[in-house]
């Protein structure tokens, strides 16, 4: 069964079990090296095992080699230095929407206007990102739509002062008080 690795880095989750590009390096013995290590990771106080490792995702790409074999080694002076608190964003692959072109709009004609009709009243959209903002509608289709939600608001209020949950809810019925007061 294969080792699992782990990047010991504050708030790094990179770990070799699903990810085969990520290589993870063991610290340093040189001691000044190791210390230049735990500065730049931000751990004081911190044990290193033989197992505590570092991504590669902390070092530069120029500070790791690829060997013939194609096992990815660190230079002696490697020192990790790219990490979220210092604002550094990996490269991420696109996303499907970049990646894939998309079909033209194609945008229906206009219906052909009648003649006598009541004017148009314009209407904003709130959410139909693909559309233009304004819609125009018939008055007599507005009115109504005003008039439902104006009903609507009002049904709202008294929905809401029905169902308050208060004293003034339970003044009139002390079975209800001892109820919730026990």
């Amino acid at each position: 069964m294969p080792v699992v690795e782990h990047c010991c880095v504050p708030s790094c989750s990179a770990s070799s079990r699903y990810n085969s590009e990520i290589s993870f390096h063991r610290f340093p013995k040189d001691t000044g090296l190791r210390v230049q290590w735990l500065q730049g990771i931000r751990r004081t106080g911190f044990t290193i095992t033989k197992h505590t490792k570092v991504c590669s995702r902390h070092f530069e790409p120029s500070k790791i080699n690829i060997t013939a074999k194609g096992r990815r080694v660190l230079i002696a002076s490697a020192v990790p230095s790219l990490f979220e608190w210092n604002d550094f964003q990996q490269k991420t692959r696109a996303s499907v929407w970049e990646r894939c072109p998309r079909p033209a709009q194609t945008r229906p004609s206009p219906a052909p206007l009648e003649e006598e009709t009541e004017p148009m009243v314009p209407m904003l959209l709130e959410h139909d990102y693909g559309a233009s903002s304004t819609v125009c509608v018939e008055r007599e289709h507005y009115d109504k739509m005003r008039e439902e939600i104006e009903m609507l608001r009002q049904q709202l209020q008294t929905l809401h002062l029905q169902s308050s949950f208060g004293l003034q809810r339970f003044a009139s019925c002390p079975e209800d008080i001892r109820f919730y007061t026990r």
